[in-house]
């Protein structure tokens, strides 16, 4: 079985997140970072989300690099079920790939708009956004495994 790879678009803000300012250690935690935002901001593209091979845009992840780390899989198991709200997703690789790669696109476009565009580095953009979003949320109350999930990945993203 062939390796399996996330086709997805790849804008300047990866190399910015990962080469220039080293936010991220690699371009699959950004792809992560980049689903989680677009769909908690209901961004996502359905078509033309693996980027462009003209304009440089496609980028290629390996799946199992985001299965590599139990929070990574596990959120990227869970996007695959919100967005099909078929329980099979949850182990569906293929589902998983289209998943992140259209919530991706969708958070790039976003991000681009509300931290990518400023002049020097982004990390304080990102953790203000962060950090606002998780203000929005402390009124809510995120309860069992699903509110464990939100806890570690809010605590690891802020590390």
């Amino acid at each position: 079985m062939g390796k399996l790879l996330i086709e997805y678009e790849q804008g300047e803000l990866y190399e910015q997140l990962v080469d220039e300012y080293e936010v991220f250690d690699y371009y699959y935690e950004v792809l992560l970072f980049l689903a989680v935002v677009g769909y908690r901001e209901e961004e996502v593209k359905r078509e033309d989300y693996k980027g462009d091979s003209d304009a440089e845009t496609n980028g290629e992840a390996g799946l199992q690099n985001v299965h590599s780390r139990d929070l990574f899989h596990t959120v990227a198991a869970c996007l695959a079920f919100q967005d099909t709200n078929d329980p099979e997703a949850l182990v569906d690789r293929e589902e998983q790939k289209r998943v992140i790669a259209q919530y991706a696109a969708g958070g790039l476009e976003f991000a681009e708009q509300e931290f990518g565009q400023n002049a020097g580095d982004p990390t304080d953009a990102i953790v203000n956004y962060i950090r606002s979003r998780k203000d929005e949320e402390d009124d809510e109350v995120i309860e069992g495994e699903l509110g464990a999930i939100v806890d570690s990945f809010d605590d690891e993203m802020m590390l």
